[in-house]
């Protein structure tokens, strides 16, 4: 006997249906052989299909799944009808009867069967849609973000709140003499210890405190001691981001033009 279709124990006129109805999640179920015996919940607005075209015909010829993603689909569902798996969770791309493209996320139950038969399978599904473009749009924000900061002349170095460095760009690797690997995921106070008690600690301090930058320029603490550097702190939700650049060379000639003008001023005296 085919499995019967899932079905609320209630009047047709139920509100409990109309509540059904008005779900975030389409509820589909298919037999053994495919053929679709539930169809509900959000099922006709995602996909477009109403129950009474779609009840006792093959999900298949529906082709919902994107061609692109047929053989995941496939090997998902192969999982499930070899009792590898009783339950899997898993997003692709559909198409809509109008045409058009959406993702999905797939909640599938293999509802067992007969022994050496395939299963039915019921399905949850969700239209995640909005949230696949958020995150793409996250991605390739994130790249950007990348991509400037490795051609940014500027050194830059992400500390989370236990001060621990999250990110180090190319240019900090040249400036400060250490590679990425040596330092991301150490403590700032770990690599850099002379940094204790300095400007740059008070400065990035204060930055986290009250969630203001700060501009701080000052010599390095040895052993580059010789060297100015202009440090911007930007706090941020997840701890700091540190841009600095080496202004060793504008300090020296703002330290030679102001001597010449001293010893100009000291020749017009004699």
């Amino acid at each position: 006997m085919a499995p019967q279709p899932l079905r609320p124990s209630v009047p047709e006129s139920s509100p409990v249906l109309e509540h059904l109805s008005a779900l975030p999640v389409a509820i589909l179920e298919t037999d053994e052989d495919g053929t679709v015996r539930t169809w509900a919940g959000a099922a006709e607005r995602m996909f477009g299909w109403s129950a009474g075209e779609v009840l006792g015909s093959s999900v298949d010829a529906l082709e919902l799944v994107h061609e692109a993603d047929l053989a995941f689909v496939d090997a998902v569902l192969d999982r499930l009808r070899s009792g590898h798996d009783r339950h899997l969770v898993h997003r692709n791309r559909v198409r809509t009867r109008s045409g058009e493209l959406r993702h999905c996320e797939w909640t599938r139950i293999a509802l067992g069967g007969r022994p050496g038969r395939r299963p039915a399978i019921l399905s949850y599904v969700v239209d995640v849609t909005g949230l696949v473009q958020i995150e793409t749009t996250a991605l390739d924000a994130r790249a950007e973000l990348e991509r400037w900061l490795r051609a940014n002349p500027e050194g830059c170095c992400g500390l989370d709140r236990q001060w621990v460095i999250t990110h180090w760009n190319p240019a900090a690797e040249r400036m400060l003499e250490r590679g990425r690997a040596e330092v991301v995921g150490r403590e700032l106070w770990e690599v850099f210890p002379s940094l204790r008690g300095t400007v740059f600690h008070r400065a990035f301090e204060e930055a986290l405190a009250d969630g203001h930058l700060r501009v701080v320029e000052d010599r390095a603490p040895a052993p580059r001691g010789r060297a100015w550097y202009s440090v911007t702190a930007v706090p941020s939700s997840r701890g700091l981001n540190v841009f600095f650049r080496d202004v060793t060379g504008r300090r020296q000639l703002e330290h030679d033009l102001l001597a010449a003008e001293a010893a100009q001023r000291e020749l017009h005296r004699s």
